[in-house]
């Protein structure tokens, strides 16, 4: 079994618990819950990219993939300044990260998510109308890339998969659902 194959299946029962809580519908039937949870995305992507950063097998890699300043930008879509995006509450504390297979693991849920936020982007827009220009480039980050790069972050993780790596791989992804669930459906 590959190492995508294995995240997949272990990861399972942690991915349909986030997706159940996440109540979708709620977050995103207003300008102000889904203001809200941008600021909750916010809060992850910033702690977590800031931990991930110095841990990275591939800095440049890591560097294509970062979401915080998408969020920056919906944000000031949506009304706020720079001086309160920096005060909003960060993720803390997070998964440990101690090194380059946990951060992998790690992506792997961070970069899964892409994925979704394609399908979230088009109910975002349907609703609420935002486009990537006015408060909804955070869930079309790849925009029409996104089967890319999701391709080759799996070539990057089949790559750095061994049999000493792959527990460590799994046991962060499994470690990040849960701080991304804590996170995201806590209320503020």
């Amino acid at each position: 079994m590959t190492i995508l194959a294995r995240l997949k299946t272990e990861t399972r029962a942690a991915h349909d618990r986030i997706e159940a809580a996440m109540d979708l519908d709620r977050r995103i039937a207003s300008r102000d819950c889904y203001r809200d949870l941008l600021i909750r995305f916010y809060g992850f992507h910033k702690a977590w990219e800031e931990e991930a950063a110095g841990r990275v097998p591939d800095r440049d890699f890591f560097e294509r993939r970062r979401k915080t300043q998408l969020l920056v930008q919906d944000l000031g879509a949506l009304g706020l300044k720079s001086e309160d995006i920096i005060r909003l509450p960060q993720c803390r504390p997070l998964m440990s990260l101690s090194g380059p297979e946990a951060v992998l693991g790690s992506m792997y849920v961070v970069e899964g998510s892409t994925l979704g936020g394609a399908i979230i982007a088009r109910e975002v827009e349907n609703r609420l109308g935002f486009t990537a220009e006015t408060g909804c480039a955070y869930f079309r980050s790849y925009g029409r890339d996104i089967a890319a790069m999701w391709k080759s972050f799996g070539t990057v993780l089949l790559e750095a998969s061994s049999p000493e790596a792959d527990d460590l791989i799994v046991e962060s992804a499994q470690k990040t659902f849960d701080v991304m669930h804590d996170w995201l459906c806590e209320t503020p």
